[in-house]
């Protein structure tokens, strides 16, 4: 499971697209509810879990130090910021600062690669951002996750180039989450064709095949909630082309390999496959899995040397179509001041209750 903290509604921009509605009204989360946030999230799940910090924007609150360091302190090893990057690309030293309190990746909101992507989405071109944003991360030594809105008409012949942006910076970005835009309560006004703005899971899956030619079958859903919610590839990068892993593993080798703790083993990946293998070298499933994956690699030692990218896949509920039974096994949850939710379920009844879909087609400024 993963839980997202939202430590203020302020932000730097106005996006088309935005589930929690940002600067409206414009407002801080206090620290000490953010710290309640926190230790009451660790009540609900009885252990620390990966948490991503956001907002609005979340490296406008003034306090973003103290509470990375905080969460910290109450055991959370995974603390990931959601950011537009606009900051950390004004403040390359943002990122630096930041992991030295204990910030551990970067979550970065990355629609495409055309400026008018962005302007269609977010209001306003951010291909320099972007790339200022990640040479932030990389000198502080921060993995960035790639966070693609998937807008149907908009974006969704981008998904190979995003894939092939992420091979040439493999240095830094480490994944890439394709995720489906939704209308949720909050601002959705982006043009629509079709059946809808976003993808179901099959959908975006099957762009990811025909774009970045990784298969769909490579994607694994077992591990990770409800199989129409979630889906993850590992996909090596040899002499470059993309072979992913778990086209040479099966179901249940997978499975054993991630054991009872897949979350913490599926993070590992993050921390390269170096420090990932030395930390499994006495496991067993380990080395089963890595004499699966031998057709892959020209020699033994090539698994070491090689690059890899995690690639998944999300696909949010709308309101007409929230189902009791992935709601029930969520693995995305969201904490504000009444309790944690799952993120869909905030975001369709409780975020702005008395809203339609699609919420409102205007901001207030900050």
């Amino acid at each position: 499971m993963m839980a997202m903290v939202e430590i203020t509604n302020r932000c730097n921009m106005d996006c088309p697209v935005c589930f929690s509605d940002a600067n409206n009204p414009a407002h801080d989360v206090p620290y000490d509810e953010v710290c309640r946030r926190l230790e009451r999230l660790l009540e609900v799940t009885g252990a620390p879990i990966p948490i991503q910090i956001s907002g609005g924007e979340p490296t406008l609150h003034r306090q973003l130090p103290a509470i990375i360091a905080h969460a910290r302190r109450l055991g959370y090893r995974n603390v990931e910021l959601i950011t537009n990057g606009i900051r950390a690309s004004q403040r390359p030293e943002l990122l630096q600062e930041l992991a030295g309190n204990g910030l551990t990746a970067v979550y970065l909101q990355f629609d495409g690669l055309r400026p008018e992507t962005y302007r269609t989405i977010r209001g306003q071109d951010m291909t320099e951002v972007r790339a200022r944003s990640i040479a932030a991360a990389r000198t502080a030594g921060l993995c960035v996750t790639l966070a693609v809105a998937v807008a149907r008409g908009v974006n969704d012949d981008e998904l190979g180039d995003v894939v092939r942006f992420a091979v040439d910076n493999i240095d830094t970005v480490r994944a890439i989450n394709f995720q489906s835009a939704t209308r949720f309560t909050g601002r959705f006004d982006v043009p629509e064709q079709g059946a809808g703005a976003g993808y179901p899971l099959p959908g975006i899956l099957k762009l990811i095949e025909q774009q970045a030619g990784v298969p769909a079958s490579s994607f694994r859903s077992e591990h990770m909630g409800h199989p129409l919610c979630n889906a993850m590839s590992f996909v090596f990068v040899v002499d470059g082309r993309l072979e992913p892993l778990f086209e040479y593993v099966t179901r249940d080798d997978l499975l054993s390999f991630l054991g009872d703790d897949s979350r913490e083993t599926v993070l590992g990946l993050f921390a390269g496959k170096r420090e990932f293998f030395t930390r499994h070298l006495c496991n067993p499933d380990a080395w089963r899995l890595i004499a699966k994956a031998a057709p892959i690699f020209r020699k033994p030692l090539d698994v070491l040397r090689s690059k890899h990218l995690l690639l998944f896949a999300k696909s949010f509920m709308e309101r007409d179509a929230l189902d009791p039974a992935r709601i029930a096994r969520c693995c995305y949850g969201i904490t504000d001041a009444a309790g944690v939710y799952s993120f869909c379920a905030f975001n369709n009844l409780y975020r702005f209750p008395d809203r339609p879909l699609g919420g409102v087609s205007h901001t207030t400024s900050a």
